[in-house]
């Protein structure tokens, strides 16, 4: 353990803490300061930015030990409150730049330095000031946010009055159609709005960490899986797998086609006979802390019959290809697309004729908030689940079965 001497947002401050540790880390775990986000970890995304002695930082990867003593830090809860905004927090949420807002605090911490430094900058400097830091936000397409802070710039400058900014409600009262505020852009751009990952840090002490035990490679068999040398890892309370798990172990899509040939939904929720992609949950390590739960996640042996691995969906269609999910063909669904006239006149006649075959990539979501769960019992005896969801009856219609709950018992 180490002494740091700091001063967070004015306030010096005493801190016992291990060098090796971030301070994203001791900002969010010791601190509970959950304005600073951590999305990649790996100092890539910028929703992780502070300013440490006038210079923005990506505090998922500094270690306390590179902390210098009184140095002064800065975290997006220092920028400005929500009776007092900074100029930027008004302007990003002006503009709407605030969306799912997980990185908005990383940015605006971030543009407060820019324009502490440059309060005249050109759209030019603001975007290539982002790229510098690695400030990346996968909602808005940017404009927004450079458009926040070139109007943050003008009422710094006095250019512009902050009563200007605000969007007054039309006469008809109705908020349909015009730039009005969102309700919920006050706390994101302070910080002070509680995602997943804030959540879990402010849970009661005792509540336990878990890890999953991950498949490692993309199709095989299970043959074995050997707990035993896991449940004897310091502060691991239970490993789990399929075996405990008390309804069928299955999460099934209830969402089907006529022209289905089998659910391509049906999943385990522990894997129990075989691995269908990489990193398919095996097993989950229950324990008194990450660490502990993380250091007992390498002890759980798989034993597996290693099954073709299908990197591409032509692969996967040869007709040579095994079933991955046994009783579903690989083509479960099969759309036929016809448009207008006859095609083969029309290339007889053309003068130039191109063929190849044609593969579109399919673009995943990569949102820069973690996914992060937790769950409790509550005091009417039902499992509470916190976690991301784009359709939440939907979700708890296809856990329910799969835990061996009643619909009313899953919340």
């Amino acid at each position: 353990m180490i002494k740091k001497n700091v001063v967070i947002n004015g306030i010096p401050q005493i801190l016992i803490v291990d060098g090796e540790v971030t301070l994203a880390n001791v900002l969010r775990g010791q601190l509970h300061m959950t304005g600073t986000k951590i999305g990649c970890g790996k100092a890539q995304c910028g929703a992780c930015s502070v300013i440490v002695d006038g210079k923005v930082i990506r505090s998922c990867v500094t270690k306390m030990k590179r902390i210098a003593d009184d140095a002064q830090i800065t975290t997006i809860e220092g920028v400005g409150t929500q009776k007092n905004l900074h100029p930027v927090q008004l302007a990003w949420m002006v503009h709407g730049a605030a969306q799912c807002g997980f990185c908005s605090p990383g940015f605006i911490v971030s543009a407060k330095q820019l324009l502490d430094e440059n309060t005249n900058p050109t759209r030019e400097d603001v975007r290539d000031w982002f790229q510098k830091h690695r400030n990346a936000c996968r909602c808005t397409g940017y404009k927004p946010l450079v458009d926040a802070v070139i109007t943050a710039a003008k009422l710094i400058r006095g250019e512009m009055k902050t009563e200007d900014l605000w969007e007054k409600l039309p006469s008809s009262g109705s908020i349909w159609g015009s730039n009005y505020i969102r309700p919920s852009a006050l706390a994101k751009v302070t910080g002070t709005c509680d995602y997943g990952a804030d959540l879990g840090v402010k849970m009661p002490c005792g509540t336990l960490q878990l890890k999953l035990v991950q498949a490692k490679v993309s199709h095989a068999n299970i043959i074995s899986i050997d707990i035993s040398e896991a449940e004897k890892m310091p502060g691991v309370y239970k490993v789990i797998t399929h075996k405990d798990v008390k309804g069928k172990n299955r999460i099934t899509g209830l969402i089907t086609f006529p022209n289905n040939k089998g659910d391509g939904w049906d999943r385990p929720i522990l894997c129990d006979e075989k691995v269908f992609q990489f990193g398919d949950a095996i097993a989950i390590i229950a324990a008194d802390t990450a660490e502990h739960a993380q250091a007992a996640v390498d002890k759980v042996k798989v034993e597996l019959e290693i099954l073709p691995a299908y990197m591409s969906a032509p692969a996967a269609m040869a007709d040579d290809a095994i079933e991955i999910h046994p009783g579903t063909p690989n083509v479960y669904w099969e759309t036929k697309v016809i448009k207008g006239e006859d095609t083969a006149p029309l290339m007889e006649k053309a003068d130039v004729i191109v063929q190849d075959d044609f593969y579109v990539g399919r673009q995943p979501h990569l949102p820069i908030e973690p996914d992060v769960g937790f769950a409790y019992i509550d005091d009417q005896d039902r499992v509470v689940i916190h976690s991301k969801s784009i359709g939440i009856h939907l979700h708890q219609a296809m856990i329910a079965p799969g835990l061996g709950l009643e619909l009313d018992k899953l919340v």
